[in-house]
């Protein structure tokens, strides 16, 4: 006889609330994990959440997750969703140790938490996901964006908080068909750009690897993936920048060079038309 999933009502979470701002109907706040990973259970979650990991190792279930992230990622769940998605403590089990029973992991999380009626009103507005995966760079940019506005004290934080769901929903909604659709070679491929990305294979070794005409790999790619795959790589780079920033060792160009960019000055320009600011200013925000 399978156990019921413990469920979580709207806004509820397995972590400690640092911050919290609600506009309309809708609940953004920043927690750090409370629950070590062998204390979560599998649970449902009443509500749909958009859930952005700024800092830590997360484990999650989603589609289009790697087994374990270690990089600034933004993953939608829909009204429903049932998992047992949690940040995993890398002292864990490294060289033999084992942290404490009770001890949480390190870790950060921005939430934007939407009640069934909210999300019901948003997808009659756009076509959103049925299942939960993780969301394109679009989305992510629109994510940090608007974790801004919690911060923000001025009588025009919540107009402007509204706008940025707005445009998180309609990047949410830019999500192309599930992965089952997409034939091996081209899932290949995709994995070569993102695991890669500091290096730029040309459109025809891409297509020799996969065994089809270059052509038809392009028109394949984009068909599938929603965007080009020079447009997939520069993402790519720019999540992996994302993720290395958080390092306060690595300097701004060893980011930039490890990442793909050219140089200092492509990284910059690039992460600012991404993010609407500068890398180094990111890093200062934290």
């Amino acid at each position: 006889m399978s156990v019921p999933a413990q469920r979580l009502g709207d806004g509820a979470f397995f972590g400690d609330v640092r911050e919290r701002r609600t506009v309309g109907e809708i609940a953004l706040s920043e927690l750090r994990p409370t629950v070590p990973e062998r204390a979560i259970e599998t649970h449902t979650h009443d509500d749909a959440h958009l859930l952005l990991v700024l800092e830590g190792a997360y484990v999650s279930s989603a589609e289009d997750m790697p087994a374990l992230c270690v990089e600034p990622v933004l993953i939608l769940n829909p009204p429903g969703t049932t998992h047992r998605d949690c940040f995993r403590d890398p002292r864990d089990g490294a060289r033999g140790r084992r942290v404490r029973e009770d001890d949480a992991p390190p870790g950060r999380f921005f939430a934007l938490s939407l009640p069934a009626t909210r999300w019901r009103d948003a997808c009659e507005q756009r076509a959103l996901p049925d299942r939960a995966l993780r969301l394109p760079l679009p989305a992510l940019a629109a994510a940090l964006r608007l974790r801004r506005h919690l911060r923000a004290n001025d009588d025009a934080a919540a107009l402007s908080a509204e706008a940025e769901i707005e445009a998180l929903l309609d990047a949410a909604s830019l999500r192309p068909a599930p992965p089952a659709s997409a034939p091996a070679w081209l899932q290949r491929a995709r994995a070569r750009l993102r695991e890669d990305c500091a290096q730029a294979p040309s459109l025809a070794a891409l297509a020799q690897e996969s065994g089809v005409h270059p052509v038809y790999f392009a028109r394949a790619f984009r068909h599938r993936y929603g965007c080009a795959p020079g447009e997939y790589l520069r993402r790519c780079r720019l999540e992996r920048a994302l993720g290395l920033l958080r390092d306060p060792r690595r300097s701004l160009t060893d980011i930039a060079l490890t990442s793909g960019f050219v140089d200092q000055s492509h990284f910059t320009h690039a992460f600012r038309d991404a993010f609407g600011r500068t890398p180094a200013r990111f890093r200062a925000e934290g």
